[in-house]
């Protein structure tokens, strides 16, 4: 594939002239040169047009700026934006946010591994306070689940022209949600939405607490995006219904389970003797999520030693090693941007007590028989994804293991690695590569929550010894 050309798309309103400033700055040491710059401003006055001249002089026939008469928000000016724009790939960004150095060059990296021409493409980002550059979030590849509950992505995106062509432009009915509906359309339709592990972007923050004006935003907003989440499952026949968290920064998406029959043939309910359940109707509230028609296998949350996590899911090493998500962390703290409490998309769920779908069950003669242990479950899973079908923990249902004894024998996963090996030494998608792997994990080095985690890890070693 040819090296990209870049638009980079600017959307200006109430502008502070210093941050735009170090907005422009930043596009100025781009490492890859192959781009143009479309200011579309909203401001009252063209103070803007004369920074941009002084800004790019050497460039001046790259850099576009156009007065927009009407004051019709975001989707409108991106619109006027995809227009005009010359380049293969169209970059979003905002106006007082700043690109790292090489953000057009990765950019440019992955789009030379795609095989289609209709994709979208996101980055991790952190936020900028001042000079200081603080709260990275290091984002996992795209997570259906996880997405249909908060937008984890945001609104910085690099948009390939062959995905515009195909399903069009930003929805300008949207207030503040146009990019999130952009996404869901790409993802619904089965287009690729693809992921840069790096921190590539850094949005301009403030430290301050939300006035009155500002939360009553950022409820609206909340609210739109949780109607357009509604508004796509219902469209392909999910029977749904939500509710805003009081954050304002997710949503919670209810499943229809009004079809859920004990001892139905359309599911498999699978529970060790040994796993006891905390939580009350736990295979219905599962069936819920089942219902979706490319969800295959869903799992549950489950409790270690005192109130702690066994795992919420698992994450999968590049030697196949499955390493219990969250193992250790407190269950009435935060965990890593929220996700240990939230239903997502996982490589593979604990065995000890999940449900399957019937018919996928079917498709795929069940397990593997000469497996063992979570490589049974692994397996499975992998092959359902291969089919097509997502696998998805549902923390609000707990368990805990009475006496655990789920491992795996050498030659189990010597005969895993033979059917998945290639697949899984590329790294385990559902899990960021820049935090740590292994029994501890997501947490950020340095944190409270590592002091915590060693202390449990020590505690557990000291029993065993």
């Amino acid at each position: 594939m040819s090296d990209a050309y870049f638009s980079l798309v600017v959307w200006t309103n109430d502008t502070d002239m210093d941050q735009f400033k170090d907005m422009l700055e930043s596009i100025d040491q781009q490492d890859y040169r192959e781009f143009e710059l479309y200011i579309l401003d909203n401001n009252p006055s063209n103070e803007l047009e004369v920074t941009i001249k002084e800004f790019f002089p050497d460039i001046v026939d790259k850099v576009h700026y156009r007065r927009l008469k009407k004051k019709n928000g975001g989707a409108y000016s991106y619109n006027i934006g995809i227009h005009f724009a010359e380049g293969s790939h169209l970059v979003f960004l905002g106006q007082h946010d700043r690109l790292s150095g090489n953000t057009l060059s990765s950019f440019n990296e992955k789009i030379q591994t795609m095989e289609s021409d209709a994709y979208i493409i996101y980055s991790d980002h952190d936020e900028l306070v001042g000079l200081d550059r603080m709260n990275p979030h290091f984002k996992s590849d795209f997570n259906k689940e996880l997405f249909l509950q908060t937008n984890y992505i945001g609104d910085f995106l690099c948009i390939s022209k062959g995905l515009v062509k195909q399903i069009g432009e930003f929805n300008e009915k949207a207030k503040y949600s146009y990019i999130y509906e952009y996404i869901l359309r790409a993802a619904f339709k089965k287009f690729e939405i693809a992921h840069v592990p790096s921190l590539l972007y850094h949005k301009r923050t403030s430290t301050k607490g939300m006035n009155r004006e500002e939360r009553k935003e950022a409820e609206y907003s909340a609210k739109e995006h949780l109607a357009l989440a509604l508004s796509y499952l219902r469209n392909n026949g999910v029977i749904c219904d939500g509710r805003v968290d009081q954050s304002f920064k997710k949503w919670h998406i209810d499943y229809d389970d009004t079809n859920f029959r004990r001892f139905g043939k359309d599911y498999m309910f699978l529970r060790e003797e040994n796993v006891r359940l905390f939580t009350r109707n736990n295979v219905k509230k599962m069936y819920g999520y089942l219902c979706q028609p490319d969800v295959a296998v869903v799992g549950v949350r489950f409790l270690g030693k005192g109130f702690t996590y066994d795992n919420a899911g698992y994450i999968i090493g590049e030697d196949g090693t499955e390493y219990p998500a969250f193992h250790g962390q407190r269950i009435f703290k935060d965990t890593y941007e929220g996700l240990g409490s939230m239903p997502r998309d996982v490589a593979m769920v604990d065995g000890g007590c999940c449900l399957i779908d019937a018919k996928v069950y079917r498709m795929l003669h069940g397990f593997d028989k000469n497996l063992s242990g979570r490589d049974a479950m692994l397996d499975f899973c992998l092959r359902a994804k291969a089919r097509g079908y997502r696998t998805v923990v549902v923390p609000r249902v707990i368990a805990r293991y009475k006496e655990k004894n789920n491992e795996s024998t050498q030659e189990s996963h010597e005969r895993l690695m033979e059917k998945h090996g290639d697949y899984i030494q590329k790294g385990d998608g559902f899990y960021n590569k820049n935090l740590p792997i292994g029994v501890e994990n997501y947490i950020l080095p340095g944190t409270e929550t590592e002091e915590v985690i060693k202390e449990e890890t020590q505690g557990d070693l000291k029993e065993a010894e």
